[in-house]
């Protein structure tokens, strides 16, 4: 199947490793020329490098170029800076993919307000800040993607991580809210949301959760992996090429919406 992603402008935050890499890696092979951000100067480099030579070693490579830049999306300064620096290096954005890292994972009864503020600086604030800066040159062009990665946790909410359950079912809700705004301007807005991944923030997480139950991260990471019927993690490219299709002239007629990649955790129709 041709995507015709062959020249199109991407950011993708949070593209440095996990879930965030393989989107961009996914949607570089497609043509598309993609800047990721990242809080690590080493992070963002390596995977430039690492994108760069997979995009130089594909045979099917349709001549996609990686740029990246640090940047820490929970910082007000950072934040307003992201957009303008990805077009200096590719021009405006066509397609926004935005990916943050994870907030306090607390029951209610634990989070605290700082807590809270820092959860929303990092999962609501960037989706609201990106998305007001690119919107206007994808309604003027006819044309634009915006895909959120969410978590299965804004479908189903779990106990224990109350502010990721709340915040991830608000990125929904603006999703939406964009996707009907602007449905007659050829842009399109969606969530994924994914189940557990093989990814460091999942083994970073299992060893938060060993802690605080006193058992080891072995474990924890064994429970998660047994969650889905299908008893395995998620392979990161696999999420990566749904968002490839999502970015692409194929998938017009798909927005508003919230999809679960999770091996069918999630028990809701």
């Amino acid at each position: 199947m041709k995507l015709d992603l062959s020249g199109k402008r991407v950011l993708v935050t949070a593209g440095s490793y996990g879930l965030g890499y393989a989107c961009a890696r996914s949607i570089a092979l497609e043509g598309a020329h993609v800047v990721i951000c990242s809080r690590s100067d080493e992070h963002v480099a390596t995977a430039v490098t690492s994108i760069a030579e997979d995009i130089a070693d594909s045979a099917e490579s349709a001549g996609g170029t990686i740029f990246g830049f640090a940047a820490d999306l929970s910082r007000a300064d950072d934040l307003q800076s992201v957009v303008p620096q990805a077009r200096s290096f590719v021009g405006d954005i066509d397609i926004l993919i935005v990916c943050t890292g994870h907030p306090p994972t607390h029951p209610f009864s634990v989070a605290t307000d700082e807590d809270w503020i820092q959860g929303i600086n990092l999962i609501l604030n960037p989706v609201i800040a990106l998305s007001r800066e690119v919107l206007p040159y994808m309604q003027q062009q006819k044309f634009g993607r915006l895909i959120y990665i969410g978590s299965v946790f804004g479908l189903e909410p779990e106990k224990t991580s109350v502010i990721q359950s709340t915040l991830r079912t608000g990125l929904n809700a603006f999703s939406k809210c964009i996707a009907s705004e602007y449905a007659t301007s050829g842009v399109t807005a969606n969530v994924i949301c994914p189940g557990y991944f093989d990814t460091p923030l999942c083994r970073n997480l299992s060893k938060q959760y060993a802690e605080s139950l006193k058992t080891t991260s072995e474990e924890i990471l064994n429970q998660w992996k047994n969650i889905s019927p299908q008893k395995e993690f998620g392979d990161p490219d696999d999420l990566g090429a749904l968002v490839t299709f999502l970015a692409s002239s194929k998938a017009k007629f798909i927005t508003g919406t919230s999809i679960a990649i999770d091996g069918g955790f999630l028990k809701g129709y």
